[in-house]
């Protein structure tokens, strides 16, 4: 292979990782809600609708985003010195008469059925403490009334988990009455029993604000057909946009803003740019970082303990660093018996050399039960046979992978042949193979990976070992985005790294994923010294041409000889000779058997 040629097509080290537009420290404020423009848009609008009372809200970390609502809510509230609520008098019965419940309307802020809250949140509640009780104590027989929350929030906005009112699901039919009544009515705990006598209703003035996550909301709204008819809709969404200089600086000051919150160390200009490219990894997209509280907390609270900073400390990019390697040290177990067992050869991966037919694909593991994922090299093979055009994925067959992948292969299949030229069927029988692989595989990111090396088979060219590939195809060759690309990356490059960087290895990905990149200081430092490559391609034309150095079709004008023949030729040439041999063969036999 020519170093000075595949250098040539490499990406510098400076596009390996994003960098935060950032000049000065912010020091003004700003807080979660301010990030969520369609959100906090929504809620202000249902809070001053008097003809709305459901809100659905998703959110994941609803521990976490239930007190921020409850303030941001608390914060939109008009001044309201009206009572709200009723006071419910008992005449207790005795042995010749019934008890009796009637109501009045509230004169003080101590009547029993009074609101006492305009806002309020519960992310799991029972009958009880939603919707009140009717106690008769056992031997005297005396009525107890006791307010729940709706009776609290009379007049105010209520903040429920949906998980809550999945699991009692009958707890969400009577809220769901409530509100569209917007009158409360006493009803029977027990199924069997009916009131100890009968308590008045009165209207209720209520707004439910309902927090769950996608699948808690899908759930719901699988179970109550006419959610939306009553509800508004909106999300809390996890990342934050920062594409420009502004949005960037709009970030940089809520990070601030969480961490003296929570009397954590602020971050100099540097520790904030470590960790937006932190973020990034988790994102997989440099215009889109977490804004997830809960995260931000996590890591600042990490950084403050690891490095033992005080309050009046700042964290710099070096403190975010030791932090992210502590946690990848304390995670990776797994990972490091997974690159254990190939560097000992137990799993055969080459990273040095060539070979026909043979290509190290990239996969991202994830064990169940563990947070951790991480890249790992697969070695993928192909063996060609002159048959009836089947091409056969092994992985599928023997039910060890998923549709997604055997759609991919089937792209990969029409995409040689539609790149060829062959008018029907291929005229070869061939077999992929992911090798010493034994657990269910999905994904199209192979798809690439499976075009090249079922070329190489067919061309019977080699393919260089030290070059690793992503990336998902469609049947016109053009190469699609993939996820988990820093992983990737670094997998490959640790294997490399432990037998020794040998100026020649790199990973070959798609163009579109170039945003996604933010890798790590080991792997930055050696495409800045020169010895790991990123090679980014737009589609099959470029990625045979780097792997092969030769064209993948004949391209016009262009002169060649026995050296730099295109894969097309060479793969046509075979397929005549085949031809030729094998109606010889056929001639010979006929000739003997008439012989006799």
């Amino acid at each position: 292979m020519n170093p000075s040629f595949l250098a040539e097509k490499a990406l510098s080290w400076q596009e390996l990782r994003p960098e935060l537009q950032l000049t000065e420290l912010p020091h003004s404020r700003l807080d979660f809600f301010a990030l969520q423009k369609r959100a906090s848009a929504a809620i202000e609008q249902f809070l001053q609708n008097p003809h709305r009372h459901l809100f659905v809200l998703k959110g994941d970390e609803q521990g976490e985003y239930a007190n921020l609502l409850e303030d941001f809510v608390t914060s939109r509230q008009q001044p309201d010195e009206q009572l709200h609520g009723v006071q419910y008098h008992v005449e207790q019965g005795d042995s010749f008469s019934f008890p009796r419940i009637f109501t009045e309307a509230a004169q003080h802020k101590e009547d029993n059925f009074v609101a006492k809250k305009r806002v309020a949140s519960a992310l799991h509640v029972d009958q009880f403490q939603l919707l009140g009780s009717v106690r008769l104590h056992p031997s005297s027989q005396e009525i107890q009334l006791n307010p729940g929350l709706v009776h609290q929030l009379n007049g105010g906005v209520l903040i429920l988990a949906v998980g809550s009112l999945i699991s009692q699901f009958d707890l969400w039919l009577r809220l769901k009455q409530l509100l569209l009544t917007q009158r409360f009515d006493w009803y029977s705990a027990h199924p069997f029993k009916d009131l100890p006598c009968d308590i008045p209703s009165y209207p209720l003035s209520l707004k439910v604000i309902l927090l769950g996550n996608r699948e808690e909301l899908a759930t719901l709204d699988e179970l109550d057909a006419d959610l939306y008819d009553l509800a508004d809709y909106s999300e809390i969404e996890s990342y934050y946009g920062i594409e420009s200089a502004e949005q960037g600086l709009k970030w940089a000051q809520y990070v601030q803003s969480i961490a003296n919150d929570h009397q954590l160390p602020q971050l100099t200009l540097d520790g904030l740019n470590k960790l937006y490219q932190l973020l990034v990894r988790e994102s997989e997209d440099r215009a889109f970082v977490s804004i997830s509280p809960l995260k931000l907390k996590t890591i600042l609270a990490g950084c403050a303990i690891l490095n033992q900073k005080e309050t009046d400390s700042l964290l710099s990019a070096v403190d975010l660093e030791q932090f992210f390697q502590h946690k990848e040290m304390q995670q990776g177990f797994l990972k490091e018996h997974t690159y254990s067992d190939i560097l000992h050869e137990q799993v055969y991966v080459a990273t040095e050399g060539e070979i026909v037919g043979q290509i190290n694909g990239l996969s991202v593991i994830e064990y169940p039960g563990t947070p951790m994922a991480f890249g790992e090299p697969s070695r993928i093979s192909c063996i060609v046979q002159f048959g009836d055009g089947e091409v056969v994925d092994v992985e599928r067959k023997s039910e060890l992978a998923g549709n997604i992948h055997g759609k991919s292969i089937m792209i990969a299949e029409a995409c040689l042949a539609h790149t060829l030229g062959f008018p029907s069927q291929l005229p070869f029988s061939a077999s992929l193979v992911f090798e010493q692989s034994y657990g269910e595989i999905d994904g199209d990111s192979a798809s690439l990976a499976s075009f090249c090396v079922l070329a190489s088979a067919l061309a019977d060219c080699p393919l260089p070992q030290s070059i690793a590939i992503t990336g998902a195809i469609d049947q016109f060759g053009l190469v699609h985005s993939v996820g988990g690309v820093n992983a990737k990356i670094e997998g490959f490059f640790s294997i490399c790294a432990s037998r020794g960087l040998t100026g020649q290895q790199g990973v070959m990905l798609p163009s579109t994923v170039i945003h996604q990149l933010s890798l790590s200081e080991d792997v930055v430092n050696a495409v800045k010294t020169g010895q790991f490559f990123i090679y980014p391609v737009d589609d099959v034309y470029q990625a045979c041409h780097i792997l092969f150095q030769r064209d993948l079709v004949e391209e016009e004008g262009k002169a060649y000889n026995e050296t730099n023949q295109p894969l097309s030729r060479l793969i046509t040439q075979r397929i005549e000779q085949r031809a030729e041999q094998q109606l010889y063969k056929t001639s010979f036999w006929d000739w003997v058997l008439r012989k006799k």
